[in-house]
This record gives C-alpha cells, sequence and structure tokens, in this order.
C-alpha cells in the first residue's frame, strides 16, 4: 500500500506557512531598515570609506565637506591647476578646474562638528583625503537627541571609528 499526502493535507500545510510568512514579513523589514541616526552615522562613515579609498585608487586628493547646519554630507574632488588655453588671451597658461560633485547626502539626523573648531568656524568643514591614505583629523557627533554616536578620523590611516556615546 502507497502512502502519500492528501490534497487537504497539503493545502493545511500551505496555509500554515502562509501564515507565518505573512507575520514574519513586517518584522524582518523593521529589522533590515535602519533607525534615521544609524543610517545618518553609517552615511557618514560611509563617505568617509570611499572618499579615502576614491583617493587611492585615482591617486587625486578628495575633499569631504561636513555642514552642521544643513545637515548634509557632501563628496567632491578639489579644485586643481591645469596647464591649458586661456580662452580670453589664447595663450598656454595655469588654468583653475574647478572640483566636481561626486555624492551628496543629506542626513537625518543633527551633525555637530566636535573638532577642528577655530575662532571662523561657520558650520561647514571641508575635510581632505589624499592618494596616500591620509586625511585630517576630525570628530563628529551625529544625535537624534537622545542618542548619540561619535565619529573619529584617524589622520595616519585615514580610516573612521564609531563609538556609541551611550555604551560608554
Amino acid at each position: 500500500m502507497k502512502r502519500a499526502f492528501t490534497l487537504v493535507e497539503l493545502m493545511v500545510v500551505v496555509a500554515v506557512m502562509g501564515v507565518i510568512i505573512g507575520i514574519s514579513i513586517p518584522a524582518f523589514r523593521a529589522f533590515v531598515r535602519k533607525a534615521p541616526l544609524e543610517q545618518a552615522i553609517s552615511d557618514v562613515e560611509g563617505m568617509c570609506r570611499q572618499a579615502r579609498s576614491d583617493a587611492i585608487i585615482n591617486k587625486r586628493t578628495l575633499e569631504l565637506v561636513l555642514n552642521d547646519a544643513e545637515e548634509f554630507v557632501t563628496l567632491r574632488t578639489v579644485a586643481r591647476s591645469v596647464m591649458g588655453i586661456d580662452p580670453e588671451t589664447g595663450m598656454e597658461a595655469n588654468l583653475v578646474e574647478q572640483g566636481e560633485v561626486l555624492e551628496r547626502v543629506e542626513l537625518q539626523a543633527d551633525l555637530q562638528i566636535i573638532e577642528p573648531i577655530d575662532e571662523d568656524f561657520l558650520g561647514q568643514l571641508e575635510l581632505r583625503f589624499y592618494p596616500n591614505g591620509t586625511a585630517e583629523p576630525v570628530d563628529l557627533r551625529v544625535t537624534d537627541g537622545s542618542e548619540a554616536y561619535i565619529l573619529s578620523l584617524d589622520p595616519v590611516t585615514g580610516q573612521p571609528t564609531v563609538i556609541n556615546e551611550n555604551t560608554r
């Protein structure tokens, strides 16, 4: 005598699996989607890593613009001097090639530049990443009011380090 599943048994199993999947999908989406604070610190850290690697690979200094007044981070190439024909005189001269914006991210959390700040600081910091892998040092705080992360950039290695300020 052959043993097999009946059509009713198979339909019950499919229905139970459908209920389990229906319950788990919203929970999975909430798990995958980051909170705005985690997304903001992840964006800043990712831009720092991208700036460092692109500077090394392309052998060109890149600039990360951190604006704590408007809460955005921009990655751009640095303006440089190139030899070319001056359109006004028609003679060969040093011309300034303007930097190009590579990526811009608007943060959903509050960005505060901790260091370096001097008396001329206007809420925007241009942070440079050099082709040899080094970078200018910076300490940032990204907060949503209740929780905060601190991102520090090592000037020798150009590597960002993120610390949860609440677990210190």
